[in-house]
């Protein structure tokens, strides 16, 4: 039974990594399966409560408090990378030691480190103040590592054989490349690789803020690994095997806050020494002074964890109810960076949004970016329209839909057609009706919302002129992708609040 343990862990480690990864490679984020894995999601569980729907969250906390930390084995794709760079780095140890592991040793946890980013995370989370924990999220951060870093190297060897093939491939634009998240994805993702190296899952039991939580409640699951005390001795074997270094040999016990359910341990002990078993009713071992007081501590950490956690929720509720579509006028300012349809208003967008770039691998039309400053210091790398190769297609709502935060909310095409996200501005001074005097009416015949009509100048007769009527502009860029004025005659603003139009 223990084999299968660890079979089926990488079995469905291997589905979500190759699901997530694909998404953000090949444009396929929109289909089914990759929607699914991406509510599986730790950080886009958390926020949905605040977005929507607390159902996702709720279900991997009962995971979690069933069986463990789970999720960062099965589910999180930093967790499964990591794995990957231990076991590449676990066979060049091999090597370099005459084909067997180096002992490895029991490592003290980094409790104050890792709680204070928690709580710190947590309270910037309440504070409506998203951005550290887009920083730090692991799905989030493995989105960008697999878009700006990944994604730019699958774009680079496309375009090298669209010159051999080009019958087979195109040449695609870098759009979807940002420069500030291309570097911090670069140097994320060397730290990651740094540290699995050295300590396998040394980031997620020290900075990862999802780990730690989960970590505690962990400590209080039904099932966990547990060191037969007579049967052990000390060979080391799974203390060699274990990602987290948790495994403590003088003393015969597993950090259970740390251990991220491997199951290395059980397959490496040939004696059977250790296994993975309920402990809610092991009277033994309740029996035993220390063990009650480790359980004791465990029970307390996981209610405070929960109970701490229940209380930001109300609190942030409180201060922060769930945003909504504004009527009446846009409000449209200089510099509003184009939000993608379903943001709601700036405020609500900025608060939910934690760059997981999920709508930016899976946009068809490639105008999704990750944004540079637009949205100010604390916006870096959220993800913004760019209309300067492509238009918002009516026929499209692939973003709103992929997004498993809520932040961009999920709404029909039907309302996305309704739905003002930017509006349309005209400049005649550049229009090649006024500059060389011809005809012209691209954009009015282009548009999908009938919101630009020809009129005829009262200055200059049988010239005609277009008009936008910002009371049916949706600002998808049509227009401002279809104008031949150079520079464009018609261009795009963003709004500050996304409204509904008739």
């Amino acid at each position: 039974m223990k084999k299968y343990l660890r079979i089926l862990r990488i079995s469905i480690a291997a589905i979500v990594f190759v699901t997530i990864t694909c998404g953000f490679l090949n444009m396929s984020g929109g289909n089914p399966l990759s929607q699914m894995v991406l509510r599986t999601q730790f950080t886009p569980a958390l926020v949905s409560i605040f977005t929507g729907s607390a159902l996702a969250f709720a279900l991997l906390v009962i995971l979690t408090l069933l069986f463990g930390r789970v999720y960062c084995s099965f589910l999180c794709p930093l967790g499964i990378f990591q794995d990957l760079v231990t076991r590449i780095s676990n066979i060049a140890k091999k090597r370099a030691n005459g084909g067997k592991l180096p002992k490895q040793k029991y490592s003290k946890p980094h409790n104050a480190l890792r709680y204070t980013i928690l709580v710190l995370t947590g309270i910037s989370l309440v504070a409506g103040f998203t951005y550290p924990l887009a920083l730090l999220d692991p799905y989030s951060n493995y989105g960008k590592i697999a878009g700006q870093v990944f994604g730019s190297i699958e774009l680079a060897i496309s375009n090298m054989l669209s010159g051999i093939f080009p019958s087979m491939f195109y040449v695609q634009d870098y759009v979807t490349v940002g420069l500030y998240a291309f570097i911090y994805s670069i140097f994320f993702m060397m730290v990651v690789i740094v540290f699995s190296a050295a300590k396998g899952r040394l980031y997620c039991n020290t900075i990862c803020p999802v780990g730690s939580f989960l970590g505690l409640l962990s400590g209080f699951s039904l099932f966990k690994p547990v060191i037969n005390k007579d049967m052990c001795v000390k060979c080391n074997q799974c203390a060699t095997k274990c990602k987290s270094n948790c495994i403590n040999l003088e003393t015969k016990e597993i950090d259970t806050t740390r251990c991220v359910a491997c199951y290395n341990c059980i397959t490496a002990c040939k004696r059977g020494g250790v296994s993975f078993v309920p402990t809610w009713f092991r009277k033994k071992e309740n029996a035993d002074p220390h063990n009650r007081t480790i359980e004791n501590k465990e029970r307390r950490n996981a209610l405070i964890a929960m109970g701490g956690f229940a209380a930001a929720v109300a609190a942030r509720s409180f201060i922060f109810p769930k945003a909504s579509y504004a009527g009446g006028s846009p409000l449209s300012q200089e510099n509003t960076p184009i939000m993608p349809p379903g943001a709601r208003n700036l405020t609500a967008f900025k608060d939910a949004c934690t760059a997981c770039h999920a709508c930016v691998a899976a946009c068809p039309n490639n105008i999704i970016k990750p944004a540079s400053f637009e949205y100010g210091l604390d916006g870096i790398m959220l993800p913004t329209i760019n209309y300067t190769k492509n238009s918002c297609k009516y026929s499209c709502n692939t973003c709103n839909q992929v997004c498993p935060h809520g932040a961009l909310e999920h709404i029909s095409l039907e309302e996305k057609q309704h739905t003002r996200i930017a509006l349309a501005t005209y400049d005649p001074t550049s229009c090649v009706v006024v500059t060389d005097g011809v005809r012209c009416g691209a954009c009015s015949r282009r548009c999908p919302a009938d919101a630009i009509q020809m009129k005829e100048n009262p200055v200059v007769p049988g010239q005609f002129l277009p008009n936008v009527d910002s009371a049916k502009c949706i600002g998808c860029g049509a227009c401002m992708d279809v104008c031949p004025a150079m520079p464009k005659a018609i261009t795009i603003k963003g709004v500050t609040v996304q409204t509904k139009i008739l």
